[in-house]
């Protein structure tokens, strides 16, 4: 199953699924949360070549995803130039200073670079917070013009869900390109063992700046999509709860998965999203309930649920310890120290 997800031939079965689901009639709400959740998958997908494949854990990616918004934001509204425009100096924005942001990181590792992308997450919403004359700070921007680009506008739902689509398929599909390649072994190599790659010749200082490049244009893209949807940027769409949700959607659907990046998204934005008309406080647990399943996956499937790093076999054998250890039908041997304290009891 998880090889036919992650073939060609699955993921144009996926599409033709979601390219018929608006003739369906689902109503437009629902069609507003597919929306958010394609948007949210190129984040995810950001997200995972970074932590998943090039195995660096940064937790700083809302950033990107605002700076791409407040970019195209800020270019469409001040200068009047195209969305098309707009679109791709978003990505290019947040690539550039992604790239630039990695230069610093690759001295440090794990704890540290986390720290680095929090810092660097925590430092942009104090400046879009407070840079009055160019972001308007917490009044943000309002009446972004809607996505129009040769000749065609985006009106209703519909038009932009056949709009986000195309535009995740290629990014699917390039990504895909890349990750297949020799670059994405690349990737993969330093993500397993760097010192081995530097050993088989690997630049890992340039392949470590291309997975944050790479991810940060993925990222700024989904933040002008986003700017252009909701027509609204305001600071307090981008705080590190956002950055959280990004690591928890790569997580959970998969690290190293293409597949799982959109899986991920719509665990974390649809189905929250999906509960919010019925109970509205759950929304306000969307980190904890990710954290909870981040919990049981690191004991069931520690790369994600569709990652081609995980065996079945492996994953119920290591769940099924884990609850027998749980109530205690598999005990650890005891050490003959433990023997001789209780035998002078």
């Amino acid at each position: 199953m998880l090889d036919f997800l992650h073939s060609r031939r699955g993921a144009a079965v996926f599409l033709v699924i979601l390219a018929v689901i608006p003739l369906l009639d689902p109503g437009r709400y629902w069609l507003h949360v597919i929306n958010v959740t394609m948007i949210y998958a190129l984040v995810s997908l950001g997200q995972n070549i970074i932590t998943g494949w090039c195995g660096m854990l940064t937790l700083g990616q809302a950033a990107f995803f605002g700076l791409g918004a407040y970019t195209s934001a800020l270019l469409s509204l001040t200068f009047g130039l195209p969305f098309i425009v707009c679109f791709f100096a978003a990505g290019i924005m947040a690539s550039i200073v992604g790239a630039l942001l990695s230069l610093p990181c690759l001295r440090v590792r794990t704890d540290f670079l986390s720290l680095i992308t929090i810092a660097f997450n925590q430092l942009f919403f104090v400046v879009a917070n407070n840079w009055m004359s160019l972001t308007r700070g917490p009044m943000g921007l309002p009446q972004v013009p809607r996505i129009e680009f040769f000749g065609f506008a985006a009106w209703s739902a519909t038009d932009h869900y056949y709009v986000f689509l195309v535009i995740v398929a290629l990014a699917y599909f390039a990504v895909s390109r890349i990750t297949g390649g020799a670059t994405g072994r690349a990737w993969e190599m330093i993500r397993d063992d760097e010192v081995a790659a530097r050993a088989v010749g690997v630049d890992v200082v340039r392949y470590k700046v291309l997975a944050f490049a790479v991810g940060c244009f993925l990222a700024g893209c989904a933040g002008s999509l986003f700017a252009h949807y909701l027509r609204l940027v305001s600071p307090d769409m981008f705080l590190l709860e956002e950055s959280l949700i990004a690591m928890q959607m790569a997580i959970l659907g998969g690290l190293a998965s293409l597949p799982g990046a959109a899986l991920g998204a719509f665990l974390m934005i649809a189905i929250p999203e999906a509960l919010r008309s019925s109970e509205p406080w759950l929304i306000t647990l969307r980190p904890g309930i990710g954290g909870a399943l981040l919990v049981i996956l690191m004991i069931w499937r520690p790369h994600g649920l569709l990652s081609r790093r995980n065996t079945a076999p492996q994953s119920l054998r290591a769940l099924s310890a884990w609850l027998r250890r749980g109530i205690g039908l598999d005990r650890a041997p005891r050490s003959p120290a433990e023997r001789d304290r209780d035998n002078l009891r």
